[in-house]
């Protein structure tokens, strides 16, 4: 009785172990996902702890106009002596925010196309495919700057807008795995057990795209933040918000390559490159681990 108690009390952690931790072991073993983990987490660290080390407020003027860096100042002043590492450090949140939701809701949207046109085929699948391939074909980024300039310049805005236009790739990617994964012998099993369409298709097929849905995942982060980015220095969106690009925005205004003010621009272009480097990395970390566990 004793011994069958503490295997029944054991078991939510075995599973939790078999279901969460397990699966991310052999990642360890990714110098290529440890070094994109590492860069990702310092960022999310900055942007989640970020008010709480803030020497000042963005909006305060806290200097002289135009300072270069130093110990009261890490990163020198704007052209209204506003701190810049404040600005830069918010500014973290706001972009990952916006990597973070744009993500998460076009994923949504591109996995529920591409599973229901990969799973149930014949007519739905033309239907939709031929929808995707016309978004596909779109210019994204004309129709972006379009559709920024006449919705609201806030941040919802920007999510919404870059959400609706970055899915469709990725419903191409789920469809493709479908379509592979639908001839399975676990998914004849589920079929003849009588589950119904949307449990083989999200209890039985999607765990299985895991990997390849979270490193698209990855990209549209990289996107969004790059999109976001181009959006605001070219003065769409919203521009009074504190973000990477509106750092930009504000400094070409001002003309802070005039001033030689480079520790205005340098910070927010360096980010981005180094964000999206190390998202890169921990995409190729999870591909490559992903492939070497298949083939051995």
């Amino acid at each position: 009785m004793n011994i069958q108690t503490v295997s029944k009390q054991q078991s939510p952690v075995s599973f939790l172990a078999r279901r969460l931790i397990r699966p991310l072991v052999p990642l360890t073993h990714s110098r290529k996902f440890i070094l994109g983990a590492s860069i990702v987490m310092f960022f999310v660290a900055l942007g989640l702890l970020g008010r709480l080390i803030v020497p000042f407020g963005p909006l305060a003027q806290s200097g002289a106009p135009w300072s270069p860096p130093s110990a009261r100042h890490i990163l020198g002043t704007n052209y209204l002596g506003q701190d810049v590492f404040s600005w830069f450090v918010i500014g973290t949140a706001t972009s990952l925010k916006v990597g973070f939701f744009v993500a998460l809701f076009s994923s949504s949207i591109g996995i529920s196309v591409g599973l229901t046109a990969g799973y149930l085929g014949k007519y739905t699948d033309d239907v939709l495919m031929r929808f995707v391939d016309m978004l596909l074909v779109i210019p994204a980024f004309p129709l972006l700057v379009i559709l920024s300039a006449y919705l609201p310049p806030t941040n919802t805005s920007t999510i919404l807008i870059l959400s609706l236009l970055s899915w469709p790739f990725m419903s191409r990617v789920v469809r493709s795995q479908v379509l592979t994964l639908k001839e399975r012998g676990y998914v004849a099993v589920s079929k003849l057990s009588g589950a119904g369409n949307l449990s083989v298709m999200f209890k039985d097929i999607f765990p299985n795209m895991a990997p390849i849905i979270f490193i698209n995942m990855i990209f549209l982060v990289i996107g969004a933040i790059i999109a976001q980015a181009g959006l605001a220095f070219f003065g769409l969106g919203n521009v009074n918000s504190i973000n990477w690009g509106t750092m930009l925005y504000w400094a070409q205004v001002e003309d802070a390559a005039v001033q030689s003010a480079w520790w205005w621009i340098l910070p927010p272009g360096l980010a981005i490159g180094v964000l999206g480097m190390g998202l890169n990395m921990l995409a190729n970390g999870i591909a490559e681990t992903t492939l070497e566990m298949r083939m051995g």
